[in-house]
């Protein structure tokens, strides 16, 4: 079975690819702690990447087929999103890698990569009880 025309397993898949990418340059960025001149690398976020392959500027919005489903909100609320600086501090010596905040990345992209494979295990798992179901 061909998991590629799955759109959750087509998703779950990016987003590993992503991770493991993430985690390379993060690994990089720690190697590189104490050479001068190094300048830290991160990727995109996910969400950026994954804008310009959706239908429109705002991005996909939930259907509503009937008057009783809830309708959806926005993500432009009154509180504005929270900016992360693109680095936390510059050594003399023109190394830009923060050791505290490659760590706190690590963790970031360990816990969303837990995450993402336990959501593909578990819709592996569905597709595998309805078989079972289907040819039972």
């Amino acid at each position: 079975m061909d998991f590629s025309n799955i759109s959750v397993f087509r998703l779950a898949g990016a987003r590993l690819d992503y991770l493991a990418e993430r985690q390379k340059l993060i690994a990089a960025n720690v190697v590189n702690a104490n050479t001068p001149d190094y300048r830290a690398k991160d990727l995109k976020p996910f969400d950026e990447l994954m804008r310009g392959q959706q239908a429109g500027p705002q991005g996909v919005a939930p259907a509503r087929t009937s008057a009783m489903h809830l309708a959806g909100f926005t993500t432009g609320g009154s509180v504005p999103e929270a900016r992360k600086p693109d680095q936390w501090e510059t050594t003399p010596d023109g190394n830009s890698v923060s050791l505290e905040q490659e760590m706190n990345k690590g963790s970031e992209t360990r816990d969303a990569f837990a995450l993402t494979a336990g959501v593909f295990q578990r819709n592996l798992q569905m597709l595998r009880a309805a078989w079972r179901v289907g040819n039972g």
